[in-house]
């Protein structure tokens, strides 16, 4: 009985000698390189070794940034006439648009030819409806109407004027004057009407103006925007800043507010 006993201890003990092995073996190993949240066990990012804990603003997840061309706003291009931003008397160099008694800013005829070229060459015949309108030609029609309105005494001149900014635009607040805007029509249909207007022409300049620096300054979806309603009328703002626009369905008010930390066109 003695001698089982005997061995039994010893087959006991040397187990339990190699299970300590094991364990000791096993605590001495070096951690593995397995991630938690995204970060390995060992030393994680932004982590030094003397200060032993994570700094997880050293390398933040980026914020998402808005693109907008690298443009200076204050550039000719840009300026803008509308009820809140009258140019005054405000006046740029324009010479005719081909053989239409019509004008266009000197500095940007070139890519308005070849707009209008353009068209020619997919099968259109664009007509220069009306573009460059100096302040003295929008006074002159804008007195007109005011006048019209308060012919009969039923409205005091004061409030003809204002009825009539609903139908003409105030002196210094047409895109005109810029002599950056034309309307566009078929030689054909010339009256600037909805249900008159060649409607596959529009089409037309609208998929392809930004393509020679030009953008819809009125289009139907702006309206509670820009107070106006022309898809016919035509902008020239550069091409980097018309392909913006158009891609991003904005007008132009929308794109010029994304510069407001800039000082406005003088």
């Amino acid at each position: 009985m003695r001698g089982k006993v005997s061995i039994l201890t010893i087959i006991f003990t040397v187990a339990l000698i190699f299970l300590f092995l094991l364990i000791a073996s096993r605590l001495g190993e070096k951690p593995s390189d397995s991630t938690i949240d995204g970060y390995s066990s060992g030393k994680r990012p932004g982590t030094s070794e003397e200060e032993g804990e994570v700094n997880y603003y050293l390398n933040p997840t980026p914020s998402p940034s808005v693109y907008k061309p690298d443009i200076d706003i204050r550039s000719w291009e840009f300026i803008l006439a509308n009820n809140d931003n009258n140019i005054g008397t405000y006046t740029p160099v324009c010479v005719q648009i081909e053989g239409f008694p019509q004008y266009f800013d000197e500095r940007a005829i070139d890519k308005l030819e070849e707009f209008l070229q353009a068209a020619r060459d997919a099968g259109f015949t664009p007509f220069i409806n009306s573009s460059f309108r100096p302040y003295s030609s929008q006074k002159y029609i804008f007195n007109g109407k005011a006048s019209q309105i308060a012919w009969d005494g039923k409205y005091t001149y004061e409030q003809a004027v204002e009825l009539a900014k609903k139908i003409i635009a105030y002196p210094g607040t047409s895109d005109h004057q810029t002599g950056l805007a034309v309307d566009i029509t078929d030689r054909y249909y010339r009256n600037l009407k909805h249900d008159l207007v060649d409607q596959e022409l529009l089409d037309w300049l609208t998929d392809n103006c930004s393509n020679y620096g030009f953008i819809t300054r009125y289009p139907t979806h702006k309206y509670a925007i820009t107070g106006l309603d022309e898809p016919w009328h035509f902008r020239y703002v550069g091409r980097e800043a018309a392909e913006y626009i158009m891609e991003n369905n904005l007008c132009l008010e929308q794109f010029i507010e994304l510069y407001r930390d800039k000082r406005p066109v003088k």
